[in-house]
């Protein structure tokens, strides 16, 4: 009798790791199967224009395409490069007519490097002069040097065309000291009677700076943080709907109810109102 409750115990405490095995294999492999899928269910049609916002987290990363002419602004963290890639390749994208990083930050430059080795770039534009110094920076600027990428520098007011669309620079701070965010590369993005603005991590700051008309769709500033989009700004630009890149990061609680508020104030409803972290890539 002993011997028989003692081989019943021993098969429970089996059974008990096994289970517990299966569940830490399964939380192990959950972040990467969510990672593997995270940019598919994307249709894209070539004859329209297309711009997904991707869901990269705390980070950010928007592809523009039309026509068989493609934009890529900002790259995501480090560890999205790879899988940009991939959607990238996926959907047949060979090449990039404008791969945009708007700064620095390692949260918008640091899947460039796997961007870069993978897919052809014909033009790359970052502000220059101001982060140089950052060594991420360096090497995506050796890299693409290697690669023989076009890296014009850029100015405020010049435009450029994707295809029937086109774009113009809002805002750059080229060679001069302030701080990484408000270095950011703004553009204005004109396609038939839509217009939609893209803002980097810009402040307030830039945001008081800048002219720029009324447009359709904001993409919020740095993730939805209280250092950007003002009321007085969104008085200015009179957005209909607002977009936010922004991951569940504890640390930086993104976006700030103050924004979502400022968003509600300003006539935007919730529904108008779209944030990667709930409903994925947008």
């Amino acid at each position: 009798m002993k011997n028989k409750l003692k081989n019943i115990v021993i098969a429970l405490i089996l059974i008990f790791i096994i289970v517990i095995l299966s569940i830490i294999y399964t939380n192990n492999n959950s972040t990467n199967s969510e990672i593997d899928y995270k940019y598919t269910n994307i249709n894209i049609d070539s004859n329209q224009l297309n711009i997904f916002y991707f869901n990269v987290g705390q980070a950010d990363c928007t592809l523009i395409t039309i026509n068989n002419k493609n934009m890529l602004i900002d790259a995501g963290q480090e560890s999205d490069g790879e899988y940009i890639v991939e959607f990238l390749e996926e959907k047949n994208i060979k090449k990039l007519d404008y791969f945009i990083i708007t700064h620095g930050d390692i949260d918008h430059s640091g899947g460039a490097k796997d961007i870069i080795n993978s897919i052809n770039i014909e033009n790359m534009f970052m502000p220059q002069g101001i982060i140089e110094s950052e060594e991420e920076y360096q090497e995506i600027k050796e890299l693409a040097e290697k690669q023989e990428i076009q890296m014009p520098k850029v100015e405020v007011d010049q435009e450029f065309a994707l295809d029937v669309a086109s774009f113009e620079v809002i805002s750059v701070k080229n060679n001069i000291d302030c701080e990484p965010n408000d270095s950011s590369i703004v553009i204005r993005l004109n396609y038939l009677n839509t217009n939609y603005l893209f803002m980097g991590d810009a402040t307030t700051d830039i945001e008081d700076e800048i002219e720029c008309a009324t447009v359709d769709v904001l993409k919020v500033g740095h993730h939805g943080s209280g250092s950007s989009t003002s009321t007085e700004f969104l008085e200015k630009v009179q957005p209909k709907y607002a977009i936010i890149s922004a991951g569940n990061h504890k640390g930086y609680n993104h976006p700030s109810e103050e924004v979502l508020e400022r968003l509600r104030n300003f006539g935007i409803r919730d529904e108008n109102i779209y944030i990667t972290k709930n409903q994925g890539t947008i």
